[in-house]
Parts: structure tokens; sequence; C-alpha cells
């Protein structure tokens, strides 16, 4: 999986850290699913940290879950572990909003 080539081939995406045995990434991974159905031009890729080492390693990511927002293939906004959503909805307005 090449998480470099798709953030760059795509304007702006959600990379999303989880766990096979995190519980937490679950109930946040439905939430954020539901609150990116609002942004068609938003891209969605999920991560299996636990599988992927690496990738996570590259990535700085230590726990789970962590959602990440790239615009333009840089990191703009990390939100990691719990969270408030509407502050994660609002921090992807702010850029959705300059771009779109």
């Amino acid at each position: 999986m090449d998480v470099e080539k798709y953030v760059k081939d795509n304007l702006i995406s959600i990379v999303y850290f989880s766990g096979s045995i995190c519980g937490a990434c679950d109930v946040i991974r439905d939430k954020v699913k539901r609150l990116i159905k609002d942004y068609e031009k938003i891209n969605f890729l999920e991560i299996n940290a636990v599988e992927n080492k690496e990738i996570s390693a590259k990535y700085d990511v230590f726990t789970l879950p962590i959602l990440i927002l790239f615009v333009d293939g840089k990191e703009v906004l990390r939100f990691g572990r719990y969270f408030d959503i509407l502050e994660f909805k609002n921090s992807i307005d702010r850029y959705y909003n300059m771009i779109f």
C-alpha cells in the first residue's frame, strides 16, 4: 500500500489508522464515515496500524486511533485517541471551504 502516492494523487484525503482490537477505533470510524458523507470530494483511506507497522512508523502513529487530514499531499491536521468529533468537523470545514 503506497500511502504517500494516495495522498499525493488526491487533493484532500483522510487517512485513518486503526487496529483490530481497538474498541475506540470502531466507534470513531463509524462517526467519521457518517461525517465525511457531507464532503463528497474528500477521499478516505483506513489502515490497520497493527498489520502495517512500517507505514504506521513512517507517519509517527504510536497510538490508536489516529486521523490525519492531507491537503495537496501535505499533512495539515492530526487527531488522536479521544477527540471531539465536532472539533474535527470544524477543522475539516475550514480546509474544505478554502479549497472548494
